[in-house]
């Protein structure tokens, strides 16, 4: 595959990183009003649902992970694809640079291969710049996915607590364990996405 093919890949697919990131952070976002609504709801079920309380208060740190690793991420993406794009650039001029035709008169310096020993320098940077910020892409990912473990928790404790709370609450506090579960779900399935996206990067 050319040098050019793989900075046009790498643009591609942090482009679709960046898009799995978006949707798990509108799921985040979800997640964060669900913790409001059980937070409120513990309220009103009283001393039965004390425990919500810091189950209500873990699941909004869960919330605001993803849309940090979210906002994280795409700041990572966003550089990326401007140094994708540069190298894609900087591959282009050295193809053109390779083409021309040029004799250096005798005793006077190479014009061209000066150029294009500052060009190739410069892909080499970028290319340096690019395998870096693809491995801190990657872990961030692997991180975030790591710690989303925990909603799976997150969610049979909330259903042990419901069924401490009052009969006529049970049912609602077992609706927030179940969407608890369902977004952790749902946001490692874009994380998993977007790691797909980068394996043949690495």
């Amino acid at each position: 595959m050319s040098q050019d093919n793989n900075a046009a890949n790498t643009f591609i697919s942090v482009a679709h990183v960046a898009s799995e990131l978006f949707k798990a952070q509108s799921i985040a976002e979800e997640l964060s009003i669900t913790s409001k609504n059980a937070r409120a709801l513990a309220v009103r079920a009283g001393s039965t649902a004390a425990g919500f309380n810091e189950i209500t208060r873990f699941i909004e740190g869960l919330s605001k992970l993803t849309i940090e690793a979210a906002t994280s991420v795409n700041t990572i993406a966003i550089s990326q694809t401007k140094i994708a794009a540069n190298l894609f650039r900087t591959h282009g001029f050295i193809v053109r640079l390779n083409k021309v035709n040029y004799q250096a008169k005798e005793n006077q310096p190479d014009i061209i291969d000066n150029i294009f020993q500052k060009v190739d320098s410069e892909r080499k940077q970028l290319e340096r710049k690019i395998s870096s910020s693809l491995r801190e892409l990657i872990d961030r990912l692997d991180e975030t996915k790591m710690e989303l473990r925990a909603t799976q928790v997150v969610s049979v404790v909330s259903r042990v607590e419901a069924s401490r709370a009052s009969e006529e609450f049970q049912g609602s506090l077992n609706s927030v364990a179940d969407k608890v579960s369902s977004a952790g779900s749902r946001i490692n399935s874009h994380l998993e996405t977007a790691r797909k996206h980068l394996a043949h990067l690495q």
